[in-house]
């Protein structure tokens, strides 16, 4: 969402102040009241940059508003699920982006630029979000929108402040770089470049079965691999854990809290009509019209945006009618039917051409059954704290004992007790079932398969802030299976052998004959083969073909009019380059519409990188790397759903 109004208000700065008023007034899934625990503290600095600072609170609020964006490019459902490590690279860039405000601000500072009153109130009665029906400032509505993001006058101004001087530094830096076309050129050809080739595939499973092997094969088979016939060593362990998530599982969490939360997201659980909208933003009333057209004749969304690439295109799934801040979008996306282009529309930021996808019902979630929901995330925002509390506690109790049978239930450790193997399955196959996510669960296999059997138990420091011991009771070595229980295995795998040495020399002797002969083209004339040829196929790095990477790759290496063959699993691939040739015209202006806004687009970043980056010149920024951290754990799993 913050992302996709940063695009509504093509980039504006002033558009990233109203996406951060929304994003208050809607967390649901974050940090809860980290933010006023944080700001508690004098010591809370992130960074300084001279005489200037930037909060754990401040990067606490930026980090919320880009972790589910990041979140959903990656598939994850929940941020909070996240891998540390891309949660840690996420925080140190939005970091890096709030020191650079700072660091245009003190350049500002020095030289006396200060942004007058009058521009400042201008700028926010010219704000779309704070305007009422007749489209002009609502004293009212402004009021009632600032309570309803918990965000006081005097900071929005401050904010707005910040945000017009930074503007004034940096726009237009960088504007007269230009990409040179020769270069956009090469990177085309180089992406849209077409290979041909022509491609044979063995099959090693379509070949035919071989003769039934005498039980003297068989033998010799099984003799010959008998690591692939073998059981696995299983140990017997009793392991406990401590983790969040043990310890949130061990909370009680009255009911009167749960209410108070509960009454606190009422938004969350008291959900008007949502729609999921897809959005085109023009300044050309006639290329919007254009675009309307041929979306209405059935172009897809993916292809409508990449024939506009000049267009602000947004993806916004279940909006809110007030998360929408163009009011004249936020009428018509609320009233157009479902599955209809509508538009162009002209509004503030532009003329607008949108489509509504889904329409879903207003819906209430009750307390009854809101509760279980809220009291996990309660747990889970309690959890790291207690964990830390007691985590001296169990290393105490597992140095005291000798075989982790006394434990107290009050700690939130969480026992296990079974026998499994190396890849942590049990003797039926299916995953033991130990504590923990997958980090944990391969921390725990480890020690399991490297302690000694009947060694003392020692507290070991696991992922995420957990900690666990491990007593090893039992180990079964594993074992040769009789040649008899595994007869039937030992045939099928010497026939899955015999068929890819089929698959292999036919494969091999049409290689050594395209070489001959000038390609596999003429090498399989005639031949029983013949009907397995794929001629003329083409792929570029933009247009792949259907053949595995490792294929692809060797193609690109292969110089025309040679052939080559490799073996991707059970498939054998012989396949001559046949030609190279341009790209299509119509490959190479859609590939160039693309890449040239986006190099450009890299060089005036790199610009102001450029002119930022000197500015440290004047005053090194230094980061407090303990809060840091502290705002990365704070996002993490056990941190999910956090209040109070």
């Amino acid at each position: 969402m913050i992302s996709a109004l940063r695009r509504l208000f093509v980039e504006s700065w002033l558009g990233r102040i109203i996406a951060f008023l929304i994003f208050l007034a809607f967390i649901g899934w974050g940090v809860g009241d980290i933010f006023t625990s944080m700001g508690s503290a004098s010591g809370d600095v992130v960074a300084k940059v001279g005489d200037r600072k930037v909060s754990a609170t401040d990067l606490a609020r930026a980090l919320q508003s880009e972790l589910p964006r990041m979140a959903q490019q990656m598939g994850v459902g929940d941020p909070s699920q996240l891998p540390e490590v891309e949660r840690a690279q996420i925080a140190r860039e939005v970091l890096n982006r709030l020191v650079t405000q700072e660091e245009v601000l003190a350049l500002a500072d020095r030289n006396g630029m200060v942004v007058p009153d009058g521009v400042l109130r201008t700028a926010v009665f010219d704000l779309p979000y704070f305007h009422g029906s007749d489209g002009k400032f609502d004293r009212s509505l402004f009021d009632q929108r600032m309570k309803q993001s918990g965000m006081t006058e005097r900071r929005l101004l401050d904010l707005m402040r910040d945000d017009l001087t930074v503007r004034g530094v940096l726009d237009g830096l960088g504007d007269a770089m230009v990409v040179p076309d020769p270069i956009v050129q090469r990177l085309i050809d180089f992406d849209a470049r077409e290979h041909l080739f022509d491609l044979v595939r063995f099959d090693a499973g379509a070949m035919g079965q071989p003769p039934a092997p005498t039980d003297a094969q068989l033998r010799r088979y099984y003799d010959n691999h008998k690591q692939s016939f073998r059981t696995p060593e299983f140990r017997h362990a009793k392991v406990v854990v401590l983790s969040a998530d043990t310890v949130a599982r061990s909370i009680e969490v009255p009911d009167a809290d749960l209410r108070r939360f509960y009454d606190f997201q009422s938004q969350r659980f008291h959900v008007p009509e949502t729609r999921h909208l897809e959005v085109l933003t023009f300044q050309d009333e006639a290329k919007a019209g254009a675009a309307a057209q041929s979306w209405k004749s059935g172009t897809s969304w993916q292809a409508i945006q990449a024939q506009n690439v000049d267009a602000a295109a947004v993806d916004l799934p279940d909006t809110r009618k007030s998360d929408v801040p163009t009011p004249e979008l936020a009428a018509a996306a609320f009233s157009a039917p479902q599955g209809d282009i509508q538009g162009p529309l002209h509004a503030e930021t532009g003329w607008i051409v949108f489509r509504v996808v889904d329409v879903k019902a207003p819906h209430d979630t009750g307390f009854d059954e809101a509760k279980g929901g809220l009291r996990a995330e309660i747990a889970r925002a309690q959890a790291p704290q207690l964990l830390s509390a007691r985590f001296a506690r169990f290393q105490d109790v597992v140095a005291g004992g000798g075989d982790l049978d006394h434990v107290p239930a009050d700690l939130g450790a969480s026992p296990a007790e079974g026998a499994l193997d190396a890849q942590g399955n049990t003797h039926e196959g299916d995953p033991a079932p130990l504590p923990g996510d997958d980090a944990l669960r391969h921390a725990l296999i480890a020690r399991i398969f490297s302690q000694a059997k009947g060694a003392r138990p020692t507290v070991v420091q696991g992922p995420n802030g957990s900690g666990f011991a491990v007593v090893v009771d039992e180990i079964e070595p594993g074992h040769d299976k009789p040649f008899d229980a595994v007869k039937d295995q030992v045939a099928t795998a010497l026939a899955g052998e015999a068929q890819r040495h089929e698959a292999d020399i036919r494969a091999t002797a049409l290689l050594t004959k395209a070489r001959q002969s000038g390609g596999i083209a003429k090498a399989i004339t005639g031949t029983p083969d013949a009907a397995m040829l794929q001629s003329g196929m083409s792929f570029s790095r933009v247009h792949p073909a259907p053949i595995p990477r490792d294929v692809a790759e060797l193609l690109l290496k292969t110089p025309v009019g040679q052939s080559a063959m490799l073996q991707a699993g059970n498939d054998y691939f012989v396949f001559t380059v046949t030609g190279e040739r341009p790209a299509s015209s119509a490959t190479e202006k859609e590939l160039g519409g693309r890449l040239k806004p986006e190099f450009t687009d890299s060089m005036h970043a790199d610009v102001s990188a450029t002119f930022v980056r000197g500015l440290e010149q004047h005053v090194k920024p230094v980061p407090n790397m303990a809060v840091l951290q502290r705002v990365i754990d704070s996002t993490g799993p056990a941190s999910s759903g956090e209040a109070r």
